[in-house]
């Protein structure tokens, strides 16, 4: 599977790069399949205040306070 973790845009892994069909493929299962990512996975990496600090977590911008 590949890592998406890695943000680097050029690709020096030995895993072949993915033609749109394959993305696609894996896009519809992260979509469609709630087990194609396993819940603990999205428990160790996911943060918790996601949904309250989705612009900190996506564009940078300052946290909310946790207590509101």
């Amino acid at each position: 599977m590949t890592n998406l973790n890695n943000h680097s845009t050029s690709n020096t892994s030995e895993e072949p790069e993915l033609s749109m069909e394959e993305l696609d493929a894996k896009w519809d299962a992260l979509e469609n399949d709630p087990e194609f990512v396993p819940q603990s996975e999205w428990r160790k990496h996911f943060p918790r205040d996601f949904a309250r600090n989705a612009e900190h977590y996506m564009y940078g911008a300052p946290r909310e306070d946790e207590e509101e």
